[in-house]
C-alpha cells in the first residue's frame, strides 16, 4: 500500500500569492519573533490548482507557547488588510496553534495535512517526526471526525443563524460550499474502506464515488456543484443537506462506524 505523498511546492504557487506569502512572512517574523517555530501554507494554493472564487489560502502558524487573545486580534486585523487586495481568494484562514497542542489524538488531521499537503514558508519543517499515512479506514476516521455531528449543527443553524451571519449576506452560501466539501471528502473516506485511493481532486473524488456507488451518483453530483456554485437560498440548502445525510452520510454511518465496531467484535 503506498504512502501518500507531498505534491506541494512553492514552486507550484501563483507569482501574486508568492507575494501575499513573503510580505506575511515578514509580518509573522516580526509580530512572533522568537516564539514563531514553522509558518506553513496548506492546501490547494500550494499545489498550484486553487480555483478563483473557491479555494481558501490556508496557513498554519506553529507557536512555542499557547496562543493569546492578542495573537487571535492580531490575526483577525492581518485578515481585514488582506482578504480585500486579493478577490479570487474565498477567504484567508490564518490557524494559530501551540506545538505542545500537536501531542494530542484530535489534531491528527492537521497532522496528516501538514506532512501530505504542505509548503514550509519559513522556520523549522517539524513535520520529520510525524507518522506517515495510507488510504485506511485508520485515515479516513482521522480526514472525518465529527462528520455527522458538523451536518446536523449546520442544518440546525441556518435558519436561526447568530448576529454576525445575520448581517452576512451569504452566511448560507459559505456553509453549503463547506459542508459539499466535507461531503466529497466524506465520500472519499468511504471509498478508502475497502480500497487503498487517495485523491485531492475533488472532481476525481466524486466521479470516483460515484463509480463505486452508482446510486447516490445525483447527490454526489450535487454536491460536487454544491462546492463550486452554493446556493444562497435556505430552502435549496437545507434541501440538500438533509438529502446528504439520509443518502451518503447514512452510508458514512455504515462503512465507518458499524464495520469498525464490526470488526472490533471479530478482532
Amino acid at each position: 500500500m503506498s504512502l501518500i505523498q507531498n505534491i506541494s511546492s512553492l514552486s507550484k504557487v501563483k507569482p501574486e500569492y508568492q507575494i501575499l506569502l513573503n510580505q506575511l512572512k515578514t509580518r509573522v517574523k516580526t509580530y512572533f519573533a522568537t516564539d514563531l517555530i514553522a509558518y506553513y501554507l496548506l492546501g490547494s494554493v500550494g499545489r498550484g490548482n486553487d480555483k478563483p472564487g473557491v479555494s481558501d489560502m490556508d496557513i498554519q502558524i506553529i507557536l512555542k507557547r499557547k496562543v493569546s487573545d492578542e495573537d487571535e486580534a492580531w490575526i483577525n486585523k492581518v485578515k481585514s488588510e488582506i482578504e480585500p487586495k486579493y478577490s479570487a481568494l474565498e477567504r484567508l484562514d490564518i490557524g494559530l496553534i501551540d506545538v505542545k497542542e500537536l501531542d494530542e489524538p484530535d489534531i491528527d488531521k492537521l497532522k496528516f495535512i501538514l506532512t501530505t499537503d504542505s509548503v514550509l514558508i519559513c522556520g523549522e519543517d517539524i513535520t520529520n517526526s510525524f507518522k506517515s499515512f495510507v488510504p485506511s479506514l485508520e485515515l479516513a476516521k482521522i480526514l472525518n471526525n465529527q462528520y455527522r455531528n458538523t451536518l446536523d449543527e449546520v442544518i440546525n443553524y441556518l435558519p436561526e443563524p447568530d448576529e454576525e451571519d445575520q448581517n452576512h449576506p451569504e452566511y448560507i452560501k459559505d456553509h453549503v460550499r463547506w459542508i459539499a466539501k466535507n461531503a466529497l471528502r466524506l465520500s472519499l473516506g468511504i471509498i478508502m474502506v475497502d480500497q487503498a485511493y487517495y485523491t485531492r481532486s475533488m472532481e476525481e473524488m466524486a466521479d470516483k464515488f460515484a463509480e463505486k456507488y452508482p446510486i447516490y451518483q445525483s447527490q454526489i453530483q450535487l454536491a460536487l456543484l454544491q462546492y463550486h456554485q452554493p446556493t444562497n437560498d435556505l430552502n435549496q440548502a437545507l434541501a440538500f443537506l438533509n438529502e446528504l445525510s439520509k443518502t451518503i452520510y447514512q452510508l458514512a454511518d455504515e462503512k465507518l462506524i458499524k464495520l469498525e465496531k464490526r470488526r472490533e467484535i471479530d478482532g
